[in-house]
């Protein structure tokens, strides 16, 4: 039967303190190592490409390293449930681990541009496939009342990237230079290594025979089922957050004129406010009460937009920070109660490919995202209107297609179901 609450008489508690004791506390050790070396990857090292290529001569290249990286991550999603069935866990997350490091050791030592690309691209596949294996254990190595506050950490470690990562990797390329900011993820490497024997089962084995390896699991991105309604949620809120991701930094700057750190600053309250929202929510062991809050959080992120839009367009920092302040806690509203029921959902015989392919799912939405913000803004012009002085409605039709995607991501989540499997 599915459960509605917490358990009740001399079962455990299924709380923080449950969590962080054995065996699960070195389980999330190792989960957190490996999502936390993706988040990290994707803050720190954003600041040091640009430096990196101009120095190698190729600055050209600089939209292709980015698209190859997050293509690449997209395809180690893909790929990285029919890796662990054909060779076990241990082995499918030390090979990714190594070739994570042999992308670093290329970046390090690229002497051309394209050589950093290669590198880029190495570092992308093995980024995907180490996010994506962490996320296919979450299922199997913790009991359903636990995985709420999973997700809950991992919105802390995305806040403390958020917060660390353009900071260690912009002063590193101050006083170290480029090629060492490239690699400072290497103590988290070291520290996923350092876990990984300990935390995942002995009896961990390759699942070859009699084993459909899909590429992408059944119902996704369908609307009659919560795995499907659940997908189209996380993507579709991706996709509208996409619009303050590529253009907000930029707008702060020029309209708001405001410096770098004080953009940055900005910037951060947006992870700041998931995490903060992320903790109490995850406490909450009632099951109803969560997906109704789920179901809020898109129209926090339609709110969110409004407010920014208002805000950059009156020239009032406030708004922009309480739009900011919303965006973040409508996805720690419906983030990891969404990511739950998605996996909760799913067949079992499917739910590791589902499970993998959440990371996956957020990053296209990403990509969608901003090609298509990007076109948009392209036709409008909105460049040069952004950067003027003057009040422009472009700032409204840019958000405002944010606040529309955002619409449709709370149509979706009416769909969708926050159950936990039978015990």
């Amino acid at each position: 039967m599915d459960h509605h609450g917490p358990a009740q008489g001399d079962q455990l508690d299924h709380g923080w303190r449950e969590l962080l004791r054995a065996p699960y506390g070195l389980r999330l050790m190792a989960i957190s190592a490996g999502i936390g070396l993706h988040a990290f990857n994707e803050v720190a090292i954003a600041p040091v490409l640009p430096i990196a290529l101009d120095s190698l001569g190729g600055i050209a290249l600089l939209p292709f390293v980015y698209a190859a990286f997050f293509a690449m991550v997209i395809v180690g999603g893909l790929s990285a449930s029919p890796l662990r069935r054909r060779f076990g866990t241990r082995l499918a997350l030390s090979a990714a681990g190594v070739i994570y490091l042999l992308g670093m050791a290329i970046q390090f030592s690229a002497v051309s541009a394209p050589a950093l690309l290669l590198g880029r691209v190495a570092q992308g596949l093995a980024d995907g496939w180490i996010v994506a294996l962490s996320y296919t254990l979450i299922a199997d190595l913790f009991p359903p009342l636990l995985v709420a506050r999973i997700f809950a950490v991992e919105a802390i470690l995305w806040a403390a990237a958020a917060v660390l990562g353009p900071f260690a990797g912009g002063l590193t390329v101050q006083y170290l230079g480029w090629r060492i900011a490239l690699v400072v993820s290497v103590p988290v490497v070291i520290l996923f290594f350092a876990i990984l024997p300990f935390a995942l089962p002995k009896h961990d084995k390759p699942q070859m025979a009699g084993t459909r390896h899909l590429l992408i699991p059944p119902r996704l991105f369908t609307l009659n089922s919560t795995v499907g309604r659940g997908s189209w949620l996380l993507f579709l809120m991706m996709c509208a957050q996409s619009v303050s991701t590529v253009f907000l930094a930029y707008t702060l700057h020029h309209r708001l004129g405001l410096e770098p750190v004080k953009v940055g600053l900005v910037l951060v309250t947006l992870a700041l406010s998931w995490s903060l929202g992320a903790i109490p929510i995850a406490n909450i062991d009632h099951l109803p009460t969560r997906q109704r809050i789920m179901r809020i959080g898109p129209l926090l992120q339609i709110c969110g937009a409004g407010l920014v839009s208002t805000g950059l367009y009156s020239s009032h920092l406030w708004l922009v920070l309480l739009g900011q302040v919303l965006n973040g806690l409508g996805f720690s509203m419906a983030f990891a109660s969404a990511s739950q029921a998605i996996i909760e959902d799913a067949e079992p015989e499917h739910r590791m490919t589902t499970s993998a392919l959440l990371p996956s799912l957020e990053t296209s939405g990403f990509v969608v995202g901003s090609s298509v913000i990007g076109g948009l803004a392209s036709m409008l012009g909105a460049q040069s209107h952004l950067a003027g002085t003057s009040p422009t409605p472009v700032i409204f039709y840019l958000w405002g297609t944010s606040a529309f995607i955002s619409l449709l991501a709370f149509l979706a989540a009416r769909g969708v179901t926050v159950r936990l499997r039978s015990s």
